[in-house]
């Protein structure tokens, strides 16, 4: 009977340490299975990647809504020179853009030309390479050290499904740009462009960040590699606005600029950019809070216990 006391003993006890160490497991197993700060990172993920997707998508809306208050949906062709009755003119024209052209082509001596605005409303009108500016840019006057010009310029309006006839999924209707845009001439490599200082639409007040993608009008990019207009442009050390004519010059030894500058346009262009990069830190942060609060939860439940279970094993000894 002894023996039979002792070993029921010994099984009750053996079963009750078991419980107590199942229970234990299950209560570490339970905390480390714990589904809240997964679903709270699963839905701060959605939400974030949800809002993402929607100021992806509101951005444009956004901003075509502003470009048509001060744009219009048919083009206004500004005038273009015309060659009738002007052949002395444009002859005098070629024979010094030709000898200006040979300047350059000597690295040791100066080259200078200067323009006047009937100058450049006639080399649009006579060059093919510069085909792509009639109709959309007419020098009005060269003053106070800027040049204003009278501008057709078209711009991406509201986005829409594209067509069966058109590329791509998506696409935008034409908004045009018409107005007088006062301008200062810039130098990059193998380019002229046009810094634009202001820029006045009738009936209509243009946004500030607007101004901020207008700034440089590179109106020469497309005929950066026609041989007539490339090289010579590429040697230009100097453009400047004296004496009411646009002023392009060459001088030796003086470094050739290397790039159009434009870091109003860079700096409103990277916005969106530091918006976005912003919102992806804060859903890091985010998640990360999410889950050092649930590693911190799951820590004091394992550690609760580990303090209960061992008075449970005290309370069932002999």
């Amino acid at each position: 009977m002894t023996n039979d006391k002792c070993t029921g003993r010994w099984v009750d006890t053996w079963h009750l340490a078991r419980g107590t160490s199942s229970r234990r497991l299950a209560g570490v197993s339970d905390s480390a299975r714990s589904p809240l700060s997964g679903c709270l990172i699963l839905i701060a993920a959605v939400l974030m990647l949800a809002f993402l997707i929607g100021f992806s998508i509101w951005v444009p809306f956004r901003q075509a809504a502003e470009i048509e208050k001060f744009t219009l949906e048919a083009p206004e062709p500004v005038p273009t020179e015309s060659l009738e009755a002007r052949e002395s003119e444009a002859r005098d024209l070629s024979a010094r853009l030709e000898m200006f052209r040979s300047e350059l082509s000597d690295e040791s001596t100066d080259a200078r030309i200067a323009l006047s605005a009937d100058d450049l409303n006639l080399a649009v009108a006579m060059f093919e390479p510069l085909e792509q500016l009639r109709g959309t840019f007419h020098v009005r006057e060269i003053r106070d050290g800027s040049l204003f010009i009278d501008i057709c310029y078209q711009l991406n309006g509201r986005p829409r499904l594209a067509g069966d006839d058109e590329d791509g999924p998506i696409t935008a209707d034409p908004r045009y740009l018409i107005g007088t845009v006062e301008a200062t001439p810039q130098l990059g490599t193998r380019e002229l462009a046009l810094r634009v200082e202001d820029l006045v639409v009738e009936n209509a007040e243009i946004p500030e960040g607007f101004m901020g993608h207008f700034s440089t009008l590179r109106i020469l990019e497309g005929s950066k590699e026609d041989p007539a207009i490339g090289p010579p442009m590429a040697k230009l050390t100097h453009a400047g606005i004296e004496d009411g004519r646009l002023v392009l010059a060459r001088v030796p030894g003086a470094p050739v600029p290397e790039t159009v500058s434009d870091e109003s346009f860079r700096a409103a262009g990277g916005k969106v950019a530091i918006f976005l990069g912003g919102a992806m830190l804060v859903f890091l942060i985010l998640a990360g809070t999410v889950l050092f609060l649930g590693y911190k939860a799951q820590l004091r439940k394992i550690s609760a216990e580990e303090h209960t279970n061992p008075d449970d094993s005290d309370a069932s000894a002999p």
